[in-house]
């Protein structure tokens, strides 16, 4: 099975949990907000009866694209290159990208994200909209 996805939002680094005076522990709102939104926009692009990928199915990305908007300090003859610009400043590819938009997932997608087993295209660059493109198989 392949599903492929087109998730028009900005994509949002995975921050840690805070702690409270109390030392109680959160999650920031714009974070929760963002998975929300994630969970939203994903299952209104999956087909009429999709369930969650079973737990222990191997899953496999071979695409993963997190698209950002041009700055708007970019020259437009940069903009107009028809060389793909890489984004090379934060958010963190691996680690913090990868988080939220996994954790937002579950439940959606698969039952688990530990189950995804390979990702075989994965880059953050620059484009006209803020996206970020998905292609699973299992």
């Amino acid at each position: 099975m392949k599903i492929q996805l087109s998730i028009a939002i900005k994509p949002i680094p995975h921050q840690s949990v805070r702690m409270t005076r109390a030392g109680r522990a959160y999650q920031p709102k714009k974070i929760v907000d963002y998975k929300n939104e994630l969970r939203r926009l994903v299952g209104e692009q999956l087909p009429m009866g999709f369930s969650a990928i079973k737990a222990g199915t191997p899953i496999h990305i071979n695409k993963l694209h997190y698209v950002f908007e041009y700055p708007k300090s970019f020259p437009k003859y940069k903009r107009k290159s028809t060389n793909t610009i890489y984004k090379v400043t934060k958010p963190d590819l691996h680690d913090n990208l990868n988080k939220a938009l996994f954790d937002a997932l579950e439940g959606v997608v698969w039952e688990m994200d530990q189950n995804v087993v390979s990702i075989n295209d994965m880059k953050k660059y620059y484009s006209d909209t803020n996206q970020i493109i998905l292609e699973i198989e299992c």
